[in-house]
This record gives C-alpha cells, structure tokens and sequence, in this order.
C-alpha cells in the first residue's frame, strides 16, 4: 500500500493580500493575520476549516505572529506599534508592549524563555529599519538601526542568534 505522507491544499482562501506572519499552535491550528478583512486574526483548523478568530482594537493591522510556550499569540501591530498578546483559549487581548519610536513592527521570532524579537522596517526611508527585542514583561529595547529594510526574523534553532 501507499501512502502519501504529505498533500497541499490551500489554506488561505477567505484571507485578504495582506495575510502575514503565519504561526501554529501545539493542536495544529494555524493562525495568520487579515481573514476576510484588514485588522482579524484568521484560524485554520488542520481539517482545512477557516474563521475569524478576533478583531483586533480599531485602527490596527496585525503583521507577524508567534506563539510563546505557555499558549500566547503575540501579534505586532504596525499601525499602532504594539505587541498584542492573546490569550488562545479565552481570546482576551492585551497590549504586551508599545512604543512610539518603533516604524511599523513587521516580523516576529520568540525564544523558548518567550523574549520575543521584532524586524521594524520603515517602508518609506530606506535604511531606517530596527531591530527590537522585547522582553517577557513587555520592556522593549532598541538592537540595531539603520539597517536597511528587515523584513523576517528567526531566532535559530540553539536560541543563541537571531537573523
């Protein structure tokens, strides 16, 4: 007998142009943002099936996404230069972190520790991108500037870089 051990299937049907930032969770669900409209977060189940699963706080557009170990789904918000945390199972949501001097938070990697790190770039100055890193109680701090325009970020698989 064969078996096919992996078959595609569309999964972003019902998402705007602006999905991003894709993340899973331990049952399989995968979360990415703009489903059906600017501003949700969408879920797809591993049977194929896709909701809203929340609407973020008006004016704000969700980009990358990540889930830390103990259930939270961290979103950056790029118009509102927030870090959103969602509690997964009561969908209750909570500005993690906030601050002005970001451009427009794009990208998220996250440590095993939860110290989440985000690409910044600024889409109409070149070479004015940042890197942040923002810890567990929501203090960000500044890593780099002026470095182009970040656009992804990954912490690699020792936890020792990010890139």
């Amino acid at each position: 007998m064969r078996f096919e051990l992996f078959k595609s299937k569309i999964l972003t049907d019902g998402f705007t142009n602006k999905i991003e930032g894709p993340s899973c969770d331990k049952d399989g669900n995968i979360y990415a943002v703009n489903y059906q409209r600017d501003g949700t977060v969408g879920k797809v189940t591993p049977n194929g099936k896709s909701s809203v699963f929340i609407a973020l706080p008006p004016d704000s557009i969700g980009c990358g996404t990540r889930i830390d170990p103990n259930g939270t789904l961290y979103i950056a918000d790029y118009k509102k230069h927030n870090i959103f945390a969602v509690n997964l199972e009561t969908k209750e949501i909570s500005i993690h972190a906030n601050n002005p001097s970001m451009n427009q938070p794009n990208d998220l990697a996250i440590t095993e520790q939860g110290v989440l790190f985000a690409s910044d770039p600024n889409w109409f100055q070149q070479n004015k991108g940042q890197l942040w890193r923002i810890l567990t109680n929501g203090n960000t701090h500044l890593l780099e500037r002026n470095m182009g325009t970040p656009n992804g970020i990954e912490v690699s698989p020792d936890g020792k870089n990010y890139m």
